[in-house]
């Protein structure tokens, strides 16, 4: 091998080392210790569990790169599966139901780009408060029902398999593999880079800051309806209930990856090697049969440990 020349694995960035490392780690151990946990069944619930958040981090992915972050995509998941819901109880198509739901839910991340832009408040202003009116709203819409009674082309959408798989993870596949080329190749795509990194500089250099919080954050709310319509089909149901404490689970996903919450860095394939690595976590609390009460001390401190990693990181660049 010439001087020059590195192999795959030195190429790597640091924190796609680290990611497959820990997640090889704690797969040999529990596979060790728990033949099923590498079970087909296994394998399919433990993803299948995380998918809503996978979806959804995808977007919070952009939107996190430009330095912002949207916690109201936790509202808009069932937000999206009751209009939906509520559609076809009316008698309208599934797919013109769903068509609904997903325009609603664009909307609500254009409603959340415009009051940034126009109020210059930080955006976890602007979408907490869009999460706790929209949780006000699905509660109240549905005064507290559960909605059921869908057609079952719908419901196969969220419950189907093609070839033995799952079909919400062509889903899923469809939109990462789309998401990782737009932001790795498209040029305009790519702007999210400039304006997390120095917004200043971005507006400066002619780049329409305002009209790529639009983009940004009608994304993120589009893949939150998304998920949401998918955990509908799933499940047979649409709830108020869905979606808790979502948006911590996706922003620990993307900031576990590697992005850092200041902006300006974050890749979609850091982001997939977070939502594995809180997957499998998970699935291993629940082989173990810990309390879920521990399941959330872990996230909270995996996401302390990665703002903490990330800003030793940003530093030391800055430097």
């Amino acid at each position: 091998m010439r001087p020059t020349d590195k192999s795959l694995f030195q190429r790597l960035p640091l924190q796609y080392i680290g990611l497959i490392l820990a997640n090889a780690v704690i797969i040999v151990v529990m596979a060790s210790r728990y033949g099923e946990f590498l079970s087909p069944f296994n394998i399919e619930v433990t993803l299948m569990s995380f998918l809503p958040e996978a979806i959804m981090s995808l977007g919070m992915t952009l939107v996190i790169i430009t330095g912002g972050i949207d916690l109201s995509i936790s509202a808009v998941l069932p937000m999206a599966a009751i209009a939906a819901a509520m559609g076809m109880n009316a008698g309208l198509h599934w797919g013109l139901a769903v068509a609904i739901a997903l325009v609603a839910s664009i909307a609500i991340g254009l409603v959340n780009a415009k009051l940034i832009n126009l109020l210059r408040v930080h955006p976890f202003i602007v979408t907490m408060a869009m999460m706790l009116t929209l949780k006000g709203f699905n509660l109240a819409i549905t005064d507290g029902r559960t909605l059921f009674g869908f057609p079952d082309p719908f419901q196969e959408m969220g419950q189907g398999y093609l070839w033995e798989i799952p079909i919400p993870m062509y889903f899923f596949a469809v939109l990462a593999v789309l998401a990782a080329v737009f932001l790795g190749c498209n040029r305009y795509v790519r702007q999210v880079y400039f304006i997390g990194g120095n917004e200043r500089a971005a507006r400066l250099s002619g780049i329409r800051v305002e009209r790529m919080r639009y983009f940004v954050y009608g994304l993120c709310s589009l893949l939150a309806g998304v998920a949401g319509v998918i955990v509908a089909a799933q499940y047979g149901a649409a709830n108020n209930s869905f979606g808790q404490n979502a948006e911590m689970k996706v922003i620990t996903s993307v900031a576990v990856g590697g992005a850092s919450l200041s902006g300006g860095s974050g890749t979609i394939l850091s982001t997939l090697l977070g939502v594995l690595f809180l997957a499998v976590v998970n699935g291993s609390f629940v082989m173990t049969g810990i309390s879920t009460y521990w399941q959330d001390i872990v996230n909270g401190g995996m996401l302390l440990l990665a703002v903490l990693v990330g800003e030793f990181v940003f530093n030391r660049r800055r430097k």
